[in-house]
């Protein structure tokens, strides 16, 4: 080992000693207090322009050094320079002007905003300087910044993890998205490993010692801080070539993987490439890099992170071995893959100037993926799969005060992460979708294509993407502005319920707007400039065939009028829920759309069926209309035959199972014994080759047939279990196809003995496939044996079994059993100090797990046990709004209990027979 590592180890060990604080110079680098600097913004007016960074992490102490050089030109006369640090030892500081030294009189860490004020005795002229910085840190202290991941043979790699806050973990920098710069980056690896960054290696250099190597990649081109990227691995890969069709020049695609899981990257590398080249025809724009690396990380805190030209993913999204991955699983997988390509322009190329317009971002990546495996794979019928996997779960979030704005004003690292949630992702792509569907398909290419081209290196705001849309929109709109109706739903929160009612002609409705909650109790304060009604576009199918034309309801307007047919006998609102918005209809008018559906309307597209059944439920929560309504119409399912509307049904069913009592748990179950079995029957359970949408139906009937515990279900899925179970590990081991695994392993571990648990615990703990791992991590936790599920509480707290990116999640697994629903309470509320160690408050993931394991409660008690449990710890972190929304459930849940359980059982009891 080199000397510096000495001397680094030495100089951790006798801070943890004296101080147990790792941040601290050898110099005077102490903590200071600056009015102006506290909210962890910079300066606008010094600009870091490049960068020259050199890192040597050491994959055996968990520690690495480092030297920055960054050049910045300043606009202000100050006496200091601020720029972000965090968790790192700072031991030299230098600042040149033109290859002169400027003397530094001190240079100070400012923790409450993780910023390294560097100070001078006189005040600097503007102009352009040098910042060189020596620092070291630790690569061990957790899983975002710089860090050190172990593989299961105690082999070691190191990866960085940035977005949004962590850049600053690694290097000094100024690690706001607005500031741009190029990059020059050396990594020191062994000889045997690979060193990946954002660029392509230029050049190599093997140490005196023969067993480092020194690799140096080219310049990179302007971007921000959390976009650059670093992997020291001895992966391997394979790759394609990318054809640009003319848009730019082809490229490399390859996609690394531990070696012995080569075979697993064959399917993320073909969507990769597929998706890549429709992105390219799509933007019209070239991919902007020479180069293109995705690679798959054994430690890794979110699935993926969009780093420019190194795409880091968790395990799970991207690895799929055909011989265990479901159908759901490489969907999960493509979806990913896609998400993170989209980035590549939209984010990367065009950045957002600030986290509060992250919708930009985030929003535009989670609806272009859509699009793009709708063109690539149209088989999986995407943008139908677009309600149940974004759309409809938003709109419950979004329909309570803790919901936000899609731009919202965030300062602190705590405020950005936490803004990484559904709103900016699934709410903004919602409201990408809508733009879309008024402004047509083409036009809204043709405006996103215009945005890249005009802004590509630069940072935007929300109005700069409008601005590119709004000649196109002025071609169908004239009259009309795209920045007022945008504004009505990106600056504030939640969204209109529609309601109609008849007209004063026989063909006419009158459509009126308000603000929908799903407590109507509530008190909404009119806190926005738009009074929380919304500029909507109201699209509509009837009897006579789908009607095209947007009719505008404004959001100063008392109501507006739709004019149909006279021959026309129904109307349904909201043509395939593209609008993000719900609708409410006269009781006649839901027992027509009822009929419809019974009658397998062709007027009525799976969209469209979905839709149906996802308001007529929220609005029952809701008290808009009866629960006789809503569960009337879901009799209709007994003749649904696709995926999209079994997926919303179920989702449903399994919200008001969580919401009754065990007892009255049993009429849902023969309820929807009832709805499921015709389409049931219609299923096997042999392995057969069916393409991926009907397998997921098929995967979500037989489950739902079990869950609900049709007696054939439950046998056939317990008998299936044990023979897997008892074969595992003999010559003749009997498989479980992949589609079904993942909920013939939990089922079918429900009446589990502790031995059978005892025994799929071992076979998890030798099990090496990402995506079997997590099913079998989910039926460990399916037992309704309390002692169980607290020796599971306990084993997944050791790394060793459970890795810490898995072990939020489990908790989750173990809270959503009734059975385990007390014990993770009282545990998380236990521990919680411990876990805050952990992961620290500024992890979302954390923040989230209160909602997670508290949302069936529907007691006073169980209120009371959260607000004194809040008060105990008032930190939150990034987990304010998280709490927030948990406690805004539970009230809802005891409401709910009070005004709805009754006739919802009431239905129950007197439709035991269809």
């Amino acid at each position: 080992m080199c000397k510096l590592f000495s001397i680094v180890r030495c100089f951790t060990i006798i801070n943890k000693i004296t101080s147990n604080n790792l941040y601290r110079s050898i110099h005077s680098f102490r903590t200071m207090e600056r009015t102006e600097t506290l909210s962890g913004r910079l300066s606008p007016l010094v600009r870091p322009t490049h960068y020259n960074l050199f890192l040597r992490p050491d994959l055996n102490s968990g520690l690495f050094q480092g030297t920055v050089k960054i050049d910045i030109t300043t606009k202000e006369e100050k006496n200091y320079i601020n720029l972000h640090t965090k968790f790192l030892n700072i031991t030299s500081v230098k600042v040149l002007k033109n290859n002169v030294d400027i003397p530094v009189s001190k240079y100070i860490e400012i923790k409450q905003a993780e910023q390294l004020s560097i100070n001078f005795d006189k005040t600097l002229e503007t102009g352009i300087y040098n910042i060189e910085i020596d620092f070291n840190g630790d690569l061990t202290h957790s899983f975002v910044g710089f860090y050190l991941s172990k593989l299961k043979d105690n082999r070691t790699m190191v990866a960085s993890k940035f977005e949004p806050t962590y850049a600053r973990q690694a290097f000094p920098c100024f690690d706001e998205p607005d500031f741009k710069a190029t990059y020059d980056i050396s990594l020191v690896k062994p000889l045997s490993y690979v060193a990946l960054s954002n660029m392509n290696a230029i050049s190599s250099k093997v140490e005196d010692d023969r067993q480092f190597e020194i690799v140096t990649f080219a310049t990179s081109v302007p971007m921000s801080t959390y976009l650059a990227c670093f992997v020291i691995c001895d992966f391997d890969f394979k790759q394609n070539e990318i054809n640009s069709n003319g848009i730019g020049k082809n490229f490399i695609l390859r996609s690394f993987s531990q070696k012995h899981q080569m075979h697993k990257i064959d399917f993320a590398q073909d969507i990769g490439k597929r998706a890549t080249e429709f992105y390219i025809k799509y933007y019209e724009v070239p991919f902007p890099l020479p180069k293109l690396d995705m690679i798959a990380i054994p430690d890794y805190v979110s699935g993926a992170t969009e780093h420019w030209g190194l795409i880091t993913y968790r395990e799970t999204s991207f690895l799929v071995d055909e011989t265990t991955a479901s159908s759901r699983n490489k969907i999960n997988v493509a979806n990913t893959v896609a998400h993170e390509l989209a980035h590549m322009w939209f984010g990367n190329l065009v950045t957002m100037k600030w986290w509060d317009d992250l919708w930009l971002n985030e929003g535009f990546a989670s609806y272009m993926q859509v699009k793009a495996l709708n063109a690539i794979e149209p088989s999986w019928t995407m943008m139908d799969q677009f309600l149940i996997k974004t759309m409809h779960s938003v709109l419950v979030t979004d329909a309570k005060l803790s919901s936000h704005s899609i731009v919202q004003s965030v300062a602190t690292p705590d405020e950005i992460t936490a803004i990484f949630d559904s709103i900016s992702y699934n709410k903004g792509a919602s409201v990408l979708r809508m733009l879309e569907g008024f402004i047509g398909e083409e036009n809204f290419r043709l405006g996103v294509s215009d945005y890249l081209k005009k802004y590509k290196y630069s940072n935007t705001i929300t109005k700069d993407l409008l601005a590119s849309l709004e000649p196109y929109f002025k071609k169908e709109y004239p009259n009309l502005s795209i920045f007022y109706i945008m504004d009505t739903w990106t600056r504030q929160m939640g969204y209109p319920l529609l309601t109609l009612s008849k007209g004063d002609q026989p063909n006419q409705y009158v459509v009126t707007q308000k603000r929908f909650l799903l407590d109507p109790e509530v008190t909404s304060t009119n806190d926005t400039d738009y009074k929380y009604r919304w500029f909507v576009p109201i699209t509509y199918t009837s009897s006579n065939g789908t009607n095209r034309n947007i009719i505008w309801f404004p959001d100063t307007a008392e109501n507006v009028v739709v004019t149909v047919g006279e021959a026309e006998s129904w109307i349904k609102i909201n043509n395939k829920q593209i609008g993000y918005y719900r609708v409410n209809y006269p009781l006649e008018m839901w027992q027509k759309l009822i009929e419809q559906l019974k009658a397998k309307s062709e007027q009525l597209t799976i969209s469209d069926r979905s839709h149906l059944l996802d308001d007529a439920f929220a609005l029952a929560e809701a008290r808009v209309i009866p629960y006789d309504v809503a569960l009337s119409l879901s009799s209709y399912l007994r003749v649904e035959e696709d995926y999209v509307p079994w997926e919303t049904a179920a989702r449903i069913f399994l919200s008001l199972s969580d919401k009754l009592t065990n007892s009255l748990s049993d009429n849902l179950n023969i309820y929807v014994q009832q709805l499921v079995k015709p389409l049931y029957e219609k299923q096997i359970w042999q392995k057969t080759n069916l393409g991926v949408i009907e397998g997921l139906l098929r995967t979500r009937i037989l489950s739902l047939a079990t869950r609900c515990q049709l007696p054939d279900a439950q046998a056939k899925v317990r008998t299936m279990f044990l023979n897997w179970l008892n074969s595992h590990g003999t010559e003749n081991v009997l498989t479980i196809e992949t589609d079904l695994r993942d909920f013939v392993y939990y089922y079918g571990m429900q009446s589990a003995t502790q031995q059978e648990w005892e025994k799929l615990w071992n076979i998890y703990l030798e099990e090496e496939d990402a995506q079997e791992q997590t099913k079998l991590r989910h039926a460990l936790a399916a037992p309704r044996d309390t002692t169980i599920l607290r020796k599971y509480l306990t084993l997944a707290w050791d790394e060793k079994n459970i890795r810490s990116q898995d072990y939020l999640t489990v908790v989750g697994y173990i809270s959503g059993n009734p059975s385990g629903t007390a014990l993770v309470w009282d545990d998380v509320r236990t521990r919680w100090t411990e876990l805050v160690g952990r992961f620290s408050l500024n992890s979302r993931y954390l923040g989230n797990l209160i909602p997670t394991v508290t949302s069936s409660f529907n007691t006073q008690l169980k209120l009371k046990e959260m607000e004194v449990f809040f008060d105990q710890y008032p930190e939150a972190g990034a987990g304010a709004a998280s709490r927030r929304r948990a406690l805004e459930t539970v009230k809802n849940n005891i409401k709910w209990t009070d005004h709805n359980q009754a006739s919802v059982l009431d239905f129950l009891k007197n439709h035991q027979q269809i």
